[in-house]
């Protein structure tokens, strides 16, 4: 159990150097096959992986890894939170109209506009785990796949006379999360061009 234990920590360790700290993850792994021997296999993981968590901010792939996390977990999973409770809040309240035929058609595409948000809240899940893969043609996929959910849902909801004020608030918050995945893609961008520039120097 501690053998296994200690190799999962090795490998989160090696894989968080990232690829410009290759060199470094190699000698780590050679080294820890030596701490198998001696019995301290799990101690030494658990230093490299301290090692290699520091590391982490001091290299500028480090920090684009890092703010993609960021923006991961603290903007587009809540986001996702935020579209199934609007589509479990917008079921409930669908059909209130006084006027019976609205409420009708309301009931009618009741199914639809449950289907769009529950789209809105997966598609946000599918692109946070895109984002932190650095995947960026997953991004734009999934990125048109939200915008054309949210332009549908507009028509809609505008249509049935249904309240939109929450959902030109999530509009606003969706031009935000792109502007931010953009600057992450220039990011990773850079740092591409910088690599390739240096082993054409070298």
């Amino acid at each position: 159990m501690t053998q296994a234990l200690a190799k999962a920590v090795m490998t989160l360790a090696t894989a968080s150097l990232g690829e410009n700290r290759r060199e470094w993850a190699f000698a780590m792994e050679g080294e820890f096959a030596a701490a198998i021997e001696d019995g301290t296999s799990l101690a030494f993981a658990t230093g490299c992986l301290i090692a290699a968590w520091r590391e982490i901010p001091r290299q500028a792939e480090g920090r684009l890894v890092l703010a993609n996390y960021a923006l991961a977990l603290g903007l587009l999973i809540p986001m996702a939170v935020l579209q199934f409770a609007q589509a479990v809040g917008v079921t409930l309240t669908i059909g209130d109209s006084q006027n019976p035929y609205l409420a009708w058609s309301q009931l009618t595409a009741a199914p639809i506009l449950l289907i769009l948000w529950v789209l809105l809240g997966m598609g946000h899940l599918r692109l946070a785990w895109v984002l932190v893969e650095r995947d960026w043609l997953g991004v734009m996929r999934v990125g048109a796949l939200i915008g054309a959910a949210m332009v549908t849902l507009f028509l809609f909801m505008g249509v049935l006379f249904l309240d939109i004020d929450a959902l030109l608030s999530q509009a606003v918050a969706l031009a935000f999360e792109l502007t931010a995945i953009l600057a992450a893609a220039r990011g990773q961008a850079r740092l591409v061009s910088n690599a390739t520039v240096e082993v054409a120097v070298w």
